[in-house]
């Protein structure tokens, strides 16, 4: 709708002398004069302003209305002479807005119009130009400026100007920037809805106080009325609830979800309010003790309250409904919707941020809603569609307030001036105040020249029929006019001014020209009044006239006499003559107009024409019609979806832009979009709109004839359920519980409980309450089974069991944190407990002693282990520790002392014992060293003894062990040298035995001895403690009983322990394994001597041998004399390999490590079981091989899964250990043994289906395939046949890619297994004879799989039985080839005087003939038919080479040997490629001989033969290909992207070749050969997305189901491409060959025609033909054929002739 934006005349300036004096100079004096520079006429009404150097004009522009844009006009005459440099510009508020050079070639030389006559000097014709120019303008003030440029003083060049005329653009009150056609940008406050500056609807009121303001809540005693004025009203309360800020009472009935509700507190308090709620699911809320009488106006408002955020585009949705009717549903999109049904104001106010802890993003909106009823309401309903079990998403309520109002006034403020108006458009007027008339919506000062002002409007007194319009009215004042509907075909300027309008052409501008105005209407019209004043300009001769015509019709003329003088108001001195001119016509109707004007002059040159008061009104056809005649009577109505000729049809009505809009929904007729009259079969009519009845809510779908069957009601008929994986459409109203379902928002899921496959839903496994997918695919587990969710399984939580399959998990003991088959089994320990496992308990770990509690107590940090906080039971290694004499704490152990409470300090090196680690704190020093005390007794230093060294390494040696040290050394002695040494107690220099120095000797040296603490004469005479004296005076040690003892070691005088009794020593000997530490008589571990606290003692104290540090058994040993490890007998899991994920068999064989002895059955030895599964068959077969004493366990167990298990576990649980006992008498150390096995996944059923319906249809192909290969192969055309089998063995490898394809895929790949020659293995198995002698290695795990062998001898095996079968053939083929030569003789050759034959004897004569030739032509090409076999095994030739060439093994003379001939194979296959290439470059005459064709065709069969050598080389390059497609498939194995991305790049680079080279003949071959590479190509990027996959996991099955159903339609199409193009290869093939096929397509087509074929005479070429040969030769060369037959060595005969006769058979 175009708004009343627009131009409106604001100044109009030097029409005469009156506002010359507005205008200033250079001088800055008002131009009051006129122009000076010739002698004006003196009758001419219009004047001219003088120019100057410079003329300025200021303006006030309007600061009541705004505006965006000015338009300033006028003439300028241009007098005297102008140079080429002088030039007019014009500026506005110093804009430059034109700047014009009157050019002589441009401007016209028009004679003198102002002057009487022109100066001397200035003789130049008058030369006159137009000014106008548009700018975008809002200042307050205009300053026009118009400047003289490159004026010098004596010029004769001179200007005036006239016709001065500013317009301004403008806006509406409200906008602040328009143009032509809309408001750009409003003021401050409003905002642009739909062209018109108002408040925003959805989120502010509007108020007039008197001006416009738009506030967010209407004043007190106001209301929203329907276009959201606040309006003042009178206003009573009906019902109010949770109005207060702290409410635990309310009046709403709550009814939760029946499934999923979880709500404990019906009030909540967020922030400083209470809340009702928080509300999720499908939870509902009824006030059903309110009353709302009918036929009144009510306002309902509330505070809503939402947590949490929509994901995606979920339509969340609270529901409002009045007596069970939907009548509004509020959306949450981040932004709360409020979507009423009533036409009246709804509001939702800004959302404000609410802050609990309990909920994530809380907002809460206060939402208004008013409404008019006609029924009464007794029942209000909030219900909600959230997504379930969404924690975070809830709602709340408060503040609820039902109104009910009257409105007491009508507040509407207009614009434009106007009075009155409509909401919707303030700026149209119905009516205006004061001074102000109303003229087509508008206020104005004064009504337009052709209306007349009645009572303060403007009545156009041409307009009296309701179907009348202006197709243009324009030319009536000084205000321009812009037309739409027209283009205007004019060679000059179009207007000028005249007596203060402006007129279309005028002076200087329409002269001897015609103005063809075409128009166009949007209704067609049947009658038009074209009506114009018409002015005269300047007729000298009065001879001049107008003609005026439409849609080129008979014209009528205008003469210069029959006008009317007005005077001389411009130009020259004549006078200007107007007449009225008035054309009307009726037509058959139309929507497009062609007017003609024509100015005819004549003689009259100097006259011009011009028109004003121009309009062209209509008379429309009626409303929907589309043709009328020329009275009006419609002759063809418009006959719509929405309107018919009465207007618009029923289920529509009348919208504010005149068209036909549709009722709502349901309604069958109606007064607007949302008021009802009647309603549609099925709805019904409640408060003016129309509910389907079933539904209760405003539904297009009200029929519910087919809803998706799992919706019990719904909102659309769409099945749109996906193509690859089928998903539940999103239209549903409500669910079929009796099939477990529950609306989820708009979707049937299925209940917890149960999944959905195929849309239906079956029952999650028992220990899972949610699950997706699959029955074992948890989401979340059952309370009360002690179970969580680990992985999509329900395992048991910690510290419960599941025991034999029971739903409900057992308690572990309370040691047990995992524990298995029985609670006291533990598996895994609470680490707060301070234990460790240890043979199926819990024991205290290292540091804690158990004291009878769950945790274990920490011993001192002394002890590794302890009994208690006083009694440790083994140290740690780490702090040099050992076991005190009483066996009770930890001590530093020998050159250690007591750093600190935990950490033993090392010893200086010199001493045994010490008190610290320096030197001088030694307490006790080693047998090589002796005490040196100097002031404190109990600490000292060690030096070495007499008679010892100290080494570089600190230690004491003995001089003794020192043979020949050198002079300067410790060690060196001789007596008699004067010098005391080691062994001297003096040194003389004498031998004399009197002088106490007698052989370097003291007289009492024998008591040097430390043990000696008193000497006689040399004798010792007293020992120290511990040591008694001999009768040789020689002090010895006590026994180790005794602290001091006289005459024999063991007569104690004094016990190092006393017997408890106190009467004798206790003997501890070391002989015995004792020894007397700090007192105490303790064993001596290590020595070899088990006593009575050891355990054992196997002589040393070495850890991990069986008996540790302490002389205790290590855990696994057991000791005698010596410690041997225990050996329990284990079970061995084999898992088989070729077990697939889709499969429900699994195969397991179970071994013992060991030979042991078995007693009884098995099933009484031992049970197997499968964890995490209830539905399972196992069976075994006992495959052990008895013997009378020892044998090894062998059993293969078959699992049968009955459903699907993601983890599965195979427990073998010896249930009778005694029953096996290995050869030392050990049973099995555990109970229970487990191995994981490979997950059972069943494939849906929609998969399975799909995936077996697309192998059919792929073997359907392949099998028309196969028939069309052999056809070639039996016709000819092997080429086709042979690039068939490379394209499908190249297909039937990317099995091998290193990736795990998935169900669909591994199965669809079977099909293509007959393509590999590997078959064969299975009928010649010389792996299973190898491996009597030789172990041979495994290949990797995909090849293993199909039977592949790293031996060559193994895999070349089916290539040579392909090569045997084919040099079988050639042998067959030559032996029948002779058998039949010898049968066929007879037939050639009868006896002269035989009978004629039969046509039959004939017929069998052929056939065998051409058996002949085709075994003839197989024995010639033997050469070429070898080399093409070895081209069509080259996959499987390859690949057994490049599986010896990875594993290579070089020990065993079998498999080297297997090596050496590989490498054999490998050179043959390189020397045979390199022949070729050298045969392949010959001359191209080489390959049309026959010989070279039959013995070597098969290297260029099929090529095109031609200039390009690359074409010649394309059977070579597909070998070389084969090669590389091997070596990548299987040396690259290990690395998959890899692997694929070297394949797929091998057939883009064959795609390139096949491109540009174009090497094959058949066109269709080739592109079928691009074809292939591309669509495997293709294929292969597939499968690198599973490659992908593997490193980065982002795949879950469904993605990977999809990617392999991308990969099976490109081989699906690969195999339809091949079939496709073979089709047509073989019919063009069979035509080509066969002259028969050719003439029977003749036959057919003259049979179409109705045209009789001509008979063939000569039944001989008759039968030629039928049998398919082609007629080559004439009869004469049949003829001539057989006359020189003598020359064959056949027996002499005569041809034979045959005859046809009705006996014949």
């Amino acid at each position: 709708m175009k708004i009343h934006c627009g131009w409106e005349l604001y100044i109009s300036e030097l029409m005469d002398s009156s506002t010359f004096h507005l205008w200033r100079n250079s001088n800055n004096i008002p131009q009051s004069n006129l122009l000076l520079v010739c002698d004006l006429q003196p009758t001419l009404n219009s004047k001219i302003l003088q120019g100057d150097v410079s003329l300025t004009r200021s303006i006030l522009m309007s600061a009541s209305r705004g505006f965006s844009k000015i338009r300033i006009s006028f003439d300028i005459y241009y007098l005297g002479q102008w140079n080429l440099a002088e030039a007019i510009t014009v500026y506005a508020n110093s804009l430059l807005v034109h700047y014009e050079t009157p050019k002589t070639s441009e401007l016209q030389d028009y004679p003198m119009r102002y002057c009487i006559q022109r100066p001397i000097g200035k003789s130049n014709s008058e030369k006159i130009s137009r000014i106008d120019q548009t700018i975008s303008f809002n200042d307050a003030q205009l300053n026009i400026e118009i400047v003289h440029e490159q004026f010098t003083i004596g010029s004769t060049s001179d200007y005036g100007i006239t016709n001065f005329v500013l317009q301004v653009f403008y806006c509406d009150d409200l906008c602040e920037e328009c143009d032509e056609y809309q408001c750009l940008t409003c003021k401050l406050g409003y905002e642009l809805i739909k062209s018109q500056c108002k408040c925003d609807p959805t989120q502010k009121f509007s108020f007039y106080n008197p001006n416009l303001q738009c506030l967010d809540q209407c004043p007190i005693d106001h209301v929203p009325d329907e276009n959201g004025v606040c309006q003042i009203a009178i206003i009573n309360n009906i019902y109010m609830d949770l109005e207060q800020d702290i409410f635990n009472i309310y009046k709403f009935q709550y009814i939760p979800d029946k499934y999923f509700s979880n709500i404990q507190l019906m009030t909540q308090t967020i922030g400083s309010k209470s809340v009702a709620g928080m509300f999720g699911n499908t939870d509902k809320i009824v006030y059903n003790d309110i009353l709302l009488p009918a036929n009144g106006k009510y306002e309902m408002k509330f505070t809503l309250y939402i947590t949490g955020r929509v994901f995606g585009f979920v339509q969340e949705e609270i529901i409002i409904k009045f007596n069970q009717f939907v009548v509004a549903k509020i959306a949450d999109f981040q932004t709360v919707f409020l979507n009423s049904y009533f036409k009246q104001q709804n509001r939702v106010l800004p959302k404000e941020i609410c802050n609990t802890p309990l909920y994530q993003q809380c907002k809460l909106q206060t939402i208004y809603m008013m409404f008019d009823l006609s029924e009464t309401i007794n029942e209000i309903e909030f219900s909600s569609k959230f997504t379930l079990n969404q924690s975070e998403r809830k709602w709340g309520i408060r503040d609820f307030i039902v109104n009910q109002y009257s409105i007491s006034s009508n507040q509407i403020s207009c614009l434009n001036n106007c009075q009155t108006c409509q909401f919707k458009t303030p700026d149209i007027c119905l009516s205006c105040g004061g001074s102000k008339n109303l003229f087509k919506g508008m206020c104005i000062d004064q009504c337009p020249d052709y209306t007349n002002a009645i009572g303060n409007v403007c009545v156009d007194s041409q307009m009296v029929n309701v179907n009348q319009e202006y197709l243009i009215n324009m030319f009536h004042d000084l205000n321009h006019y812009y037309i739409e509907s027209y283009s205007n075909k004019l060679n000059l300027r179009s207007y000028s001014y005249f007596m203060n309008k402006i007129i279309l052409g005028g002076l200087n501008l329409w002269s001897n020209e015609q103005v063809i105005h075409r128009l166009k209407y949007k209704k067609p019209f049947y009658r038009i009044k074209v009506e114009f004043m018409l002015v005269f300009i300047d007729s000298k001769n009065n001879q001049i006239q107008f003609r005026t015509s439409v849609n080129s019709e008979v014209s009528i003329y205008s003469m210069f006499g029959s006008g009317i003088s007005v005077g001389n108001q411009v130009g020259q001195n004549e006078i200007e003559v107007i007449q009225n001119v008035s054309y009307m016509k009726s037509f058959q109707s139309t929507d497009e107009l062609s007017v003609q004007l024509h100015c005819i002059r004549s003689i009259d040159s100097e006259a011009y024409c011009g028109i004003y008061d121009y309009r062209i009104i209509i008379w429309t056809c009626q409303d929907y019609c589309k043709e009328c005649d020329d009275n009006g009577n419609c002759l063809n109505s418009i006959n719509t979806l929405s309107t018919d000729i009465n207007g618009c049809k029923l289920g529509y009505f009348m919208d504010d832009n005149g068209e036909c809009s549709l009722c709502n929904i349901g309604c069958n007729s109606c007064n607007g979009a949302s008021e009802c009259i009647t309603c549609k079969d099925g709805y019904e009519l409640r408060n003016n709109i129309c509910y389907c009845s079933i539904l209760k809510d405003v539904i297009q779908y009200c029929s519910q004839s087919n809803c998706f069957h799992n919706c019990q009601t719904c909102l659309n008929n769409q099945l749109d359920v996906g193509v690859i994986r089928p998903k539940h459409p999103k239209n549903c109203l409500s669910c079929d519980e009796s099939k477990n379902l529950w609306l989820n928002v708009n979707q049937c899921i299925c209940l917890d409980g149960y999944y959905m496959e195929n849309f239906n839903c079956y029952q999650c496994y028992p220990t899972c309450r949610k699950c997706q997918d699959r029955a074992r695919d948890c989401l979340a587990c059952i309370p009360g089974q002690y179970r969580v969710l680990e992985s999509s399984t329900c395992e048991c939580q910690t510290g419960y069991f599941q025991e034999d399959n029971d739903l409900i998990c057992s308690k572990c003991s309370d040691l047990c944190q995992k524990c298995q088959f029985t609670k006291d089994q533990c598996s895994q320990c609470y680490p707060i407990h301070n234990r460790i496992t240890q043979n199926d308990t819990c024991i205290c770990m290292d540091g804690y002693y158990d004291v009878g509690q769950l945790i274990c107590q920490k011993c001192p940090t002394s002890c590794k282990t302890c009994q208690n906080y006083n009694i440790c039971t083994s140290c740690y290694d780490d702090q040099f520790r050992i076991m005190s004499i009483n066996n009770q704490t930890c001590i530093c152990k020998s050159g250690y002392f007591q750093q600190s409470s935990d950490i033993c300090g090392q010893c200086h090196l010199s001493c045994l014992e010490c008190s610290n680690n320096t030197n001088q704190s030694c307490t006790r020093c080693s047998s090589t060293r002796e005490p040196q005390i100097t002031n404190n007794v109990l600490q000292f230093s060690c030096k070495c003894r007499r008679g010892y060294y100290e080494s570089n390494d600190k230690q004491c040696l003995s001089c003794n062990d020192y043979i020949n040290p050198p002079i300067t050394h410790y060690c060196y002695s001789k007596c008699g040298d004067g010098i005391l040494q080691w062994n001297e107690d003096c040194d003389d220099g004498n031998d004399n035995y009197r002088d106490n120095c007698y052989k370097c000797l003291h007289g009492n040296s024998f008591c040097l001895d430390y043990t000696c603490t008193a000497c006689d004469a040399g004798k010792c005479t007293a020992c120290i403690d511990g040591f008694y004296l001999t009768q040789e005076s020689i002090c010895l040690p006590c026994d180790s009983s005794c602290k001091t003892c006289i005459n024999k070691s063991d007569n104690c005088t004094d016990c190092m322990v006393y017997k408890s009794d106190g009467s004798a020593c206790v003997i501890c000997k070391q002989d015995q394994g004792y020894q007397v530490q700090d007192d105490q008589c303790v064993n001596i571990c290590g020595d070899g001597i088990k006593v009575q606290n050891e355990q054992c003692d196997d002589g040393n104290i070495d850890n991990n041998d069986g008996c540790n540090q302490q002389c205790q058994i290590e855990e696994g040993y057991q000791c005698q004399t010596l410690c041997e490890k225990i050996i329990y007998p284990s079970i061995i899991f084999e898992l088989n390999p070729y077990d697939l994920k889709y499969d429900s068999q699994r195969i397991v064989r179970i071994k013992t490590d060991q030979q042991v002895s078995i007693s009884g059955s098995i099933n009484s030895i031992m049970k197997f079981k499968i964890n995490n599964l209830n539905q399972y068959e196992i069976t075994y077969v006992d495959l052990t091989s008895y013997s009378d004493q020892y044998s090894y366990l062998f059993l293969e167990l078959n699992i049968q899964f009955q459903s699907m298990v993601s983890n599965p576990q195979l427990i073998c649980q010896i249930v009778n250990q005694d029953a096996i006992l290995n050869e030392q008498g050990n049973t099995f150390k555990e109970k229970n043994y487990i191995t994981q096995l490979l997950e059972f996944q069943s494939p849906s059923n929609s998969t399975e289906s799909a995936t077996n319906g697309l192998i059919q249809l792929s073997k359907y192909i392949l099998y028309l395939l196969f028939g069309f290969a052999i056809l070639a192969f039996l016709f000819g055309g092997l080429n086709i046949f042979w690039n068939l089998l490379d394209v499908l063995q190249l297909v039937s490898y990317l099995q091998f890619l290193n990736v795990q394809y998935p169900y669909n895929v591994n199965n669809y790949f079977t099909i293509f297994g007959f393509a590999q020659f590997d078959f064969l293995k299975q009928y010649i198995d010389l792996e299973q004879y190898i491996s009597r002698y030789v172990n041979t290695p495994d290949a990797d795990s995909k090849f293993k799989n199909e039977g592949y062998s790293t031996v060559f001898y193994v895999n070349i095996i089916t290539v040579l039985t392909v090569f045997i079968t084919t040099f079988i053939t050639f042998i067959a083929c030559r032996i029948l080839f002779q058998t039949l030569t010898k049968i066929s003789h007879s037939f050639i050759y009868a006896p002269i005087d035989s009978q004629e034959q039969s046509v039959c004897t004939f017929f069998i004569y052929r056939i065998s003939r051409n058996l002949q030739q085709s075994l003839l032509k197989i024995n010639q090409e033997f050469m070429s038919g070898v080399i093409r076999t070895f081209m069509a095994v080259a996959f499987d030739y390859n690949l057994a080479l490049f599986l010896q060439l990875k594993d290579v093994y070089i020990n065993d003379p079998i498999l080297f040997s297997s090596f050496l001939f590989c490498i054999i194979a490998l050179l043959l296959e390189v020397i045979f490629i390199y022949l070729a290439i050298l045969f392949m470059s010959k001359p191209p005459y080489v390959f049309k001989q026959k010989v070279i064709q039959h013995n070597f065709g098969a290297i260029y069969e099929g090529v095109k033969l031609e200039k390009n050598p690359f074409t010649y080389y394309f059977n070579i390059i597909l070998l070389i290909k084969k090669m590389l497609f091997m070596m990548f498939l299987v040396l690259f194995y290990q690395i998959p992207c890899i692997q694929i991305g070297l394949v797929s790049m091998l057939n883009m680079i064959m795609a390139v070749y096949l491109i540009k080279v174009k090497p094959l003949e058949d066109k269709d071959e080739l592109n079928k050969q691009i074809g292939s590479e591309m669509i495997i190509w293709l294929a292969e990027m597939f499968i690198l997305g599973f490659a992908i996959n593997e490193q980065t996991n982002q795949l879950e099955d469904n993605g990977k189901l999809n990617l392999g159903w991308c990969i099976i339609a490109s081989t699906s199409f690969l195999i339809f491409f091949q079939l496709i193009i073979d089709v047509k290869q073989h019919i063009n093939f069979l035509i080509h060959e066969y002259d028969i096929i050719k003439k029977l397509i003749d036959r057919i087509r003259l049979l179409m025609n109705k045209q009789e074929p001509q008979e063939e005479q000569n039944i001989f070429l008759q039968g030629k033909r039928r049998l398919g040969f082609e007629n080559n030769t004439s009869i004469n060369n049949l003829n001539s054929a057989m006359n020189n037959r003598s020359t064959c060595q056949f027996k002499q005969g005569r041809v034979v002739t045959f005859t046809v006769s009705s006996s014949s058979s």
